[in-house]
């Protein structure tokens, strides 16, 4: 059941994140259709209006967690399918800047399909299958972000932004039918492959919440903050680099599709290719050396002067960044039942929220301050920050703490 279930959830998480990725990478142009044009006020909107659905989901994932847990995790992707695809349509009908960050603070209270599809595979997947499982899910994103932007950038050049939002909510909508129909909720009461019992029932939400936060999990929550910072920063300045590196705004939507889809791709290959070697290796050691790489290939970026060049350099980072997320995600749910996964990737999802709600803030004002490139060179900075807090994590023997239900035994492989 767990592998049918990742397939339904892989297939709703690409149509969801594809219908996403439509006209929401290229916010920056719709503002300036909405009457923000002057450079600074640009930038500014662009950062807040990235970072606004990122603090709303800081501060709801932790309470959706634990109603995943109680009411059920197949429950809650129905809910974030269901509000993304009405928010999508209301923002076709938006006529100011501050409707769309009415709607971009409601996405964030109420959508995150990647975090509810996330926690119900990672519950019913048996330990031994974690690395795998998230990095095939976490393909989907990617190829969301891949498909959604080249396609989304040509229509929105054809028909406008507007029609544009409309074929992403109808796409999310067509998400929601699949795990209405396909997604079998996963019983926690059963026995799992390589998998503790169940907990003891009657606990408290807090009593949950104060069994996760371990030192050794606070390390690695740490890690999911910056990793999210890292690969949030550069996202809402790509268009408006590129429409300055192009030097006109024509044209520029489609170009920007064209990098983004090139990322997604890179990113999906990364997720199912390198992110498995965490089944076989240590993953945390795995993530350090993977960062480190991105790094090298990130530092040319600030030093390029042609589209070409920038897309080269940020695809090469970007294939190193994409299989880190599934190797942190799938480290953290080994340390924990499956009972109580909900309420991790809540709390998960809520310090990379705030990851995800600080890049775009810092971005603005960095590129306000000293121009939009060298928010790519604060990009490079920080992911060497990024490092040595791994190797920080690594030395201090977070990697050896005792997983749940730690077994020198490799559980067999499960066929259901």
């Amino acid at each position: 059941m767990w592998r049918r279930n990742l397939y339904a959830a892989w297939l709703s998480q690409l149509l969801a994140i594809s219908g996403f990725g439509f006209v929401l990478p290229f916010i920056p142009f719709y503002i300036q259709e909405l009457g923000i044009t002057e450079p600074e006020q640009l930038r500014l909107w662009t950062g807040v209006l990235s970072a606004a659905p990122a603090l709303s989901m800081a501060i709801m994932a932790p309470v959706w967690g634990l109603a995943a847990d109680r009411w059920g995790k197949k429950l809650m992707m129905l809910r974030a399918m269901f509000f993304g695809t009405i928010i999508m349509a209301l923002m076709a009908t938006t006529r100011s800047v501050q409707a769309v960050l009415v709607l971009r603070i409601c996405q964030g209270l109420f959508t995150g399909t990647m975090t509810a599809a996330a926690t119900l595979v990672a519950t019913g997947t048996p330990k031994h299958q974690l690395s795998y499982a998230l990095g095939m899910l976490s393909s989907s994103t990617f190829i969301g972000i891949s498909l959604g932007p080249m396609i989304g950038g040509l229509v929105a050049e054809w028909i406008g932004y507007r029609p544009s939002f409309v074929i992403g909510g109808v796409m999310l909508a067509i998400g929601f039918v699949i795990v209405l129909l396909l997604v079998r909720e996963h019983e926690v009461d059963e026995p799992q492959v390589g998998e503790p019992e169940r907990e003891p029932p009657g606990r408290k939400p807090f009593g949950r919440l104060a069994s996760i936060l371990s030192v050794q999990m606070l390390g690695l929550f740490v890690l999911i903050l910056m990793l999210r910072f890292v690969r949030a920063l550069p996202i809402p300045f790509l268009p408006l680099y590129i429409q300055e590196l192009r030097g006109e705004l024509t044209g520029s939507a489609s170009a920007t599709g064209m990098v983004s889809a090139a990322r997604g791709a890179v990113t999906a290959l990364a997720a199912v290719t390198i992110a498995r070697l965490g089944d076989r290796h240590n993953r945390l050691l795995l993530v350090g050396i993977l960062l480190a790489i991105a790094g090298v290939f990130s530092l040319p970026i600030y030093f390029t002067g042609s589209l070409w060049s920038f897309s080269v350099f940020l695809v090469l980072a970007t294939f190193f960044l994409g299989g880190v997320e599934p190797l942190v995600q799938a480290d953290l749910s080994s340390r924990v039942s499956p009972a109580r996964r909900g309420m991790l990737f809540g709390v998960q999802t809520s310090i990379a929220s705030l990851g995800w709600f600080a890049a775009p803030l810092v971005g603005s004002l960095v590129s306000i301050r000293f121009g939009i490139p060298h928010i790519f060179l604060t990009l490079t900075v920080f992911l060497f920050v990024t490092v040595a807090i791994v190797f920080v994590v690594y030395l201090r023997g977070v990697n050896n703490a005792p997983a749940v239900n730690d077994s020198r035994k490799q559980p067999p492989r499960s066929t259901a």
